[in-house]
């Protein structure tokens, strides 16, 4: 297969996919209303257009199936087929085998179509086959003028004579305008394959990095940082220029969830309408892929454990059908995806005693927690097991799944509930793989930094202002009480096997003369804050991080590398793993104790 064909191939397959997830959303918002003419439209013209494209292709199995999805659509267009149950639970089977056909284009799988092909044809046999004809040869005449592929198909393969008026008039239109002449429009969007994105963005970092090194080195032979102004602001341009192009409106996932909700209600019995909220929202493709099976988990959840039942609604003063909504928004440099319903809610009480019960948490540990700390442990690997917790609206089923794909990107979890009233769950997300903010520090001489999405303040503690507390160490922060930790007793590697030991936490605190001012991050990580004391705060700077190369990648408390200016490597520490270790640390300390 030469480069052209494939190119034809890419193309063929990214615009059946976009139609495929469109008819999902039609078949779903006509099964609502059966009225919706606009929906019926729109699937015949896009079964119709993925017909003609198939055939010019050579795919022919994919031309087959869609031509019988648009004959049933023609005849519901016409009038000649009505709208039920039994038809929509066929044209739902038919698009699932559709979309399987197209991803067999990429992965090559079998896929067995011709079983609902022929229930269809059977249903269209019990059709007077007349008038459903005359549709078809009505619209082959009249094709959807967008579609130019298609109406020069039905042209070239189906002609109607032409009376000597209709010549005629033809002949004094043409010259009539002897100037006119035939134009040639092109579209003004490129198709470019993700990871040509991805190599440029490489690239474009790399230019960065080099930039800046060349401004360290000119700074320090006494040149004026003016004379890169030019090259400086180019290259920002630049990068910010390849990391718009990679952007995709949150919509794009969005919009995949109508036939998702539809599936699940459907199966639960129950009825549930989506809403959807900020769809205009943009954000990294790469992120928005990484985090779709994450909100799969958490769509699959709010509809079928979240949402009660009709009944059960009511009883509550309900009306019978449930909400789930998803909403897009910006917060500062993130963008917050929300998942909400308006279902039973989370219990705080049942999740402590299940959390214990598990061996998650201790009783005295658990007893100081906040609700809000204590709703966090649904998203731990072994909060839940294979039975379903229903009385806890099975929020624990698979939401470790959530949480590993959220932390992969640098993002954060939140959770907000009230029992009886429904639950929101939000993903604040960097917008951004590449580019990330950060605020710079040092530690035993080491520069290190640490992602300004987990950043929530940085303040000045002297030292009389911390306690210990047990085996660890807490401090007053605005209304809270938060645990502190010296960070390079957990960065030196030598001491991570021995923060069981008593008083490992106090090492560097106790060396401290007493009158020490020290420099605290303060950071937030799953409803959890805790201060990071440092040796030395720097500044805060975009970074282009970059995962660790063996055998670093090993090391569970960093999350990446970047190269500063000065051509040092700035190792970026994981502000989740280094959370996890101290109170699970404190925790085990506490029951051993």
């Amino acid at each position: 297969m030469d480069s052209k064909e494939q190119q034809y191939r890419d193309l063929f397959h990214q615009e059946a996919t976009e139609s495929f997830e469109e008819l999902n959303k039609l078949f779903t918002d006509l099964e609502k209303d059966h009225g919706n003419q606009g929906a019926i439209d729109s699937i015949f013209r896009i079964t119709h257009t993925i017909k003609g494209n198939a055939m010019g292709m050579g795919f022919d199995d994919i031309a087959k199936l869609s031509h019988i999805m648009e004959d049933v659509m023609g005849a519901v267009k016409s009038g000649d087929m009505t709208l039920n149950r039994e038809l929509f639970e066929s044209l739902f089977t038919a698009n699932d085998k559709l979309g399987a056909l197209i991803d067999a284009l990429k992965s090559g799988a079998k896929v067995s179509y011709l079983g609902i092909k022929t229930k269809l044809g059977v249903i269209m046999k019990n059709v007077t086959q007349a008038p459903i004809q005359e549709n078809n040869q009505e619209e082959k005449k009249a094709p959807d003028p967008v579609e130019h592929s298609t109406a020069i198909e039905s042209g070239s393969t189906e002609s109607s004579p032409s009376s000597e008026s209709d010549k005629d008039n033809e002949n004094a239109e043409s010259k009539a305008q002897p100037d006119e002449q035939p134009s040639i429009t092109f579209t003004d969007v490129i198709q470019i394959p993700v990871k040509k994105m991805d190599e440029l963005m490489n690239l474009v970092g790399q230019l960065t990095i080099e930039r800046d090194r060349l401004i360290s080195i000119s700074s320090q032979n006494g040149s004026r940082a003016s004379e890169f102004e030019g090259l400086q602001r180019i290259s920002s341009d630049l990068q910010y220029s390849v990391m718009n192009a990679r952007m995709v409106q949150v919509g794009f996932l969005f919009n995949k969830f109508h036939r998702i909700v539809r599936d699940v209600a459907h199966i639960e019995n129950k009825q549930v309408d989506l809403v959807i909220k900020g769809a205009d929202v943009e954000i990294d493709r790469n992120i928005l892929k990484i985090m779709s099976d994450a909100m799969i988990h958490l769509v699959r959840n709010a509809v079928s454990h979240g949402i009660e039942g009709e009944e059960k609604r009511k009883s509550k003063g309900k009306i019978a059908a449930g909400t789930v909504t998803l909403n897009g928004r910006y917060e500062r440099d993130n963008v917050v995806i929300e998942v909400s319903d308006d279902g039973n809610g989370i219990d705080a009480a049942i999740i402590k005693k299940k959390a214990i019960e598990k061996g998650l948490v201790s009783k005295e540990i658990a007893d100081k927690l906040s609700e809000k700390e204590i709703i966090m442990y649904i998203f731990e690997p072994g909060f839940s097991n294979a039975e379903k917790i229903t009385e806890i609206s099975g929020r624990g089923v698979g939401m470790d799944v959530v949480k590993k794909a959220t932390e992969s990107i640098g993002g954060q979890l939140s959770v907000s509930t009230e029992v009886g009233k429904g639950s929101t769950i939000s993903l604040i997300l960097p917008s951004s793989m590449a580019l990330k903010g950060a605020l710079l520090f040092e530690i035993n001489h080491h520069e290190y930094a640490v992602p300004l999405t987990y950043t929530d303040a940085v303040i000045s503690l002297p030292k009389d202002e911390i306690h210990k507390i047990g085996d660890g160490l807490m401090a007053n922060y605005l209304e809270d009480t938060i645990s502190v930790v010296f960070l390079k007793d957990f960065l030196n590697t030598k001491q991570l096997t021995d923060l069981s030991e008593t008083g490992a936490l106090h090492r560097s605190f106790d060396q401290l003369e007493d009158n020490t001012v020290l420099d605290v991050i303060v950071v937030s990580y799953m409803g959890k804050l805790v201060g990071l004391v440092v040796d030395k705060l720097l500044q805060q700077k975009e970074i282009l991080e970059k995962s660790l190369a063996r055998p670093l990648d090993r090391v569970k408390l960093l999350s990446g590398t970047t190269i500063l200016g000065n051509g040092k490597v700035c190792l970026i520490v994981d502000v989740g793993a280094i959370t996890e270790l101290l109170f699970k640390t404190m925790t085990q300390n506490a029951t051993m104790n």
